[in-house]
């Protein structure tokens, strides 16, 4: 056991809080930001503004700062739908996940966006 501790990582505890009592949402982004803030040279620290859709129908708007990287921020702006989890005792709790037409893969050693059908949208 060593004498010092590892530092918090917030992004980290609130991913695994959510992954245990977190409800899968979708939101809109209303306004996104990039503070400045970078992380490991890959990761930037963003703070949206989004409006996210409850199941009753209303909208809670919520203001969240999480560090995501190019991948993940793909497709993601105002006006845009974003997939999240939000913590079910309170709404304004949330983590962005990114946009629910894109995810990524690793496609011949290379990280590739992918895009999806919607699942909300008509076909």
């Amino acid at each position: 056991m060593g004498l010092f501790k590892r530092k918090p990582n917030p992004d980290k505890e609130l991913a695994s809080a959510l992954a245990q009592r977190g409800v899968a949402g979708r939101a809109t982004v209303v306004a996104m930001t990039e503070t400045g803030a970078i992380r490991a040279e890959v990761a930037r620290e963003v703070e949206f503004t989004l409006d996210l859709a409850l199941p009753d129908g209303s909208t809670v708007r919520t203001v969240h700062r999480q560090f995501m990287n190019r991948f993940t921020l793909h497709g993601l702006a105002p006006g845009e739908p974003a997939s999240v989890m939000y913590d079910r005792e309170d709404p304004r709790t949330v983590m962005v996940q990114g946009h629910p037409r894109f995810r990524t893969d690793v496609v011949a050693g290379e990280i590739v966006i992918v895009e999806l059908q919607d699942l909300d949208a008509p076909a």
